[in-house]
């Protein structure tokens, strides 16, 4: 309440100095003081909602240094917690997303109150969306195009494998003195009645080409001549155990027929007549002057070797085989080692 100095004509014209000291000394000193101002809105006590947070300055902050507060305990509160708002799903598993975006609102909001704030929750925290948006264009990376790798070719099981081979034979005993080794080829069949067994049955016919030596010439004072062989076996094979799926070791033997056929020749220098394009004339030039052709039967014989076989597709493999071949009778020591590389289907 203001007290007024009233005047009116029962007061004296002259009041002593000693009364108006007096008089200003009781007045209330709410007379004198100047009414408040209103506040500009920068300084305002304005409320802002951050990360489901009411936050109200204390000591009359701006907006900038409240802005600068929640940037610096936002850093602190995501060091703490290990929730970034600032990524989808708050950059944890969805199981946790709940619990660890409350505790980064906790923390945040003390960090807040240490920095002269209100604070209080202003609404409940909920769940990221099932399919969170779409990053912008400029965050989106480009995809990375898985390679597949195709599947390692494996030895499947199959009951019949037709195969081709080819190779060297080489010469043992005293075969050896009379022709040398020479290049051989031929064809199979084999067939695996169950994959319960590692036994199967396999037919295989060869043909090898030999070159004939000087002991075989001499004999009829031929000048060159070459044996062919050819026949075929019937073997059993048996797969060896093996811990790889791509390939495998097996074995093999059984018995065979083979036929010996010999073709040698003699050359001589003779005379005759001789021509050319434009003209014949005697002269001399070498002709065969004798040729002996044998043939032998059907000769019984016995093979054992052993095989290497790889995967390389699907129904397909490649193998190598050396195998021991003797042909009999005994009295002709006949006996040879085929080594032949070749692939199945």
């Amino acid at each position: 309440m203001t007290t007024q100095i009233p005047f009116s004509g029962f007061w004296p014209r002259r009041i002593p100095r000693t009364f108006l000291i007096l008089l200003l000394c009781a007045t209330p000193l709410t007379a004198f003081t100047q009414a408040p101002t209103p506040t500009s809105p920068s300084s305002a006590a304005v409320p802002t909602i951050a990360e489901n947070l009411s936050v109200t300055p204390k000591f009359g902050q701006t907006q900038q240094q409240l802005a600068a507060d929640r940037a610096e305990c936002s850093q602190w509160s995501r060091g703490q917690t290990g929730f970034d708002p600032g990524q989808i799903g708050g950059g944890v598993a969805r199981s946790d997303y709940t619990a660890r975006r409350q505790q980064y609102g906790r923390a945040l909001a003390a960090c807040l109150e240490g920095h002269g704030y209100n604070v209080r929750f202003a609404m409940p925290v909920v769940a990221p969306p099932i399919n969170p948006p779409p990053p912008p264009p400029a965050a989106v990376a480009r995809p990375v195009l898985a390679h597949s790798v195709p599947p390692s070719p494996e030895l499947k099981y199959h009951p019949f494998a037709f195969q081709i081979d080819g190779g060297y034979t080489v010469t043992t005993g005293a075969t050896s003195n009379e022709i040398d080794g020479g290049a051989n080829g031929g064809l199979g069949l084999s067939w695996f009645p169950t994959s319960a067994l590692p036994v199967g049955i396999r037919v295989d016919g060869s043909y090898s080409w030999f070159q004939a030596k000087d002991q075989l010439l001499n004999a009829g004072n031929f000048s060159y001549g070459h044996q062919d062989i050819y026949g075929g076996d019937a073997d059993l094979q048996l797969n060896l155990a093996h811990r790889s799926s791509a390939r495998q070791f097996y074995l093999f033997g059984g018995a065979g027929w083979y036929r010996e056929q010999t073709v040698l020749r003699q050359v001589s220098i003779v005379s005759g007549t001789v021509c050319g394009f434009y003209y014949c004339r005697p002269g001399f030039f070498p002709a065969v002057t004798a040729e002996q052709r044998t043939t032998s039967d059907w000769n019984h014989a016995w093979n054992a070797g052993v095989g290497f076989e790889t995967a390389i597709a699907d129904k397909a493999s490649f193998f190598i085989e050396a195998r021991y071949l003797r042909i009999l009778p005994n009295s002709n020591q006949t006996k040879f080692v085929p080594i032949t590389l070749g692939f199945r289907f």
